[in-house]
């Protein structure tokens, strides 16, 4: 039984190897009949390319006519356009404010900065640089400044701090913070610089619009020494 599955098995290999081999001089023949090679005295023949058709050029006449729509003649300037102030120097108050006055390096370049870099709006209106007014009625009667300051108490050694109602009122109205940011009442505001940094009570514009709450000898003016002595 051994040999004859022995004979079996070898004649089935010698089988495969007479394809393969069948398979393998088929294949050969045929790349053989593909590659022909081209004899000698016979040329190539030349390859052909289109040729690009050159643009087209418009007729001097055609211009000349106005039968075209490109035109080789610059168009003339148009006049009667609107005149700006020189931008050199500082515009006109007044309307329009979006076109003389859009450039804030030249309509604040004399307005006075404070130690942080930022414009000082209390020494401008005290040096007359501006002339704020309280509403947008410009015909609207201007009520005088409110001389009246608070004194606020700070934790530990820090200089109290003192609230002038003045530079406040000559550009705001009463009603801008009172009663919906402070209350007036003593006592009934429990201000502390964390609400004022995350835009309670006094944060509610400086650090905004207001010179940044960064500067603090801008409201912490009054050392502790001063009340005691004072007792």
């Amino acid at each position: 039984m051994a040999g004859a599955k022995g004979r079996k098995r070898s004649v089935f290999t010698r089988t495969l190897l007479v394809v393969f081999s069948l398979i393998s001089i088929y294949a050969c023949v045929r790349q053989a009949k593909s590659e022909t090679v081209t004899p000698a005295t016979e040329k190539a023949k030349p390859v052909v390319v289109a040729q690009a058709e050159a643009p087209m050029q418009v007729e001097e006449k055609e211009l000349a006519s106005g039968n075209s729509k490109q035109s080789l003649v610059a168009p003339r300037p148009e006049t009667g356009l609107r005149s700006f102030e020189d931008p050199h120097n500082l515009p006109t108050p007044g309307p329009p404010y979006n076109k003389q006055n859009s450039n804030p390096d030249l309509v604040m370049r004399n307005i006075p900065k404070e130690a942080t870099g930022v414009e000082d709006w209390v020494k401008a209106y005290k040096e007359g640089f501006v002339k704020p007014h309280e509403s947008l009625d410009l015909d609207k009667k201007l009520s005088p400044p409110l001389k009246f300051d608070v004194e606020i108490p700070a934790m530990g050694s820090m200089p109290n701090v003192i609230f002038p109602h003045e530079p406040h009122t000559f550009w705001l109205d009463c009603t801008n913070c009172h009663p919906g940011i402070f209350m007036m009442k003593k006592g009934g505001n429990p201000i502390s610089m964390v609400k004022i940094v995350n835009g309670e009570f006094c944060g509610r514009c400086h650090g905004r619009i207001a010179f940044p709450i960064a500067n603090c000898t801008r409201c912490h003016v009054k050392p502790k020494e001063q009340m005691s002595s004072a007792k």
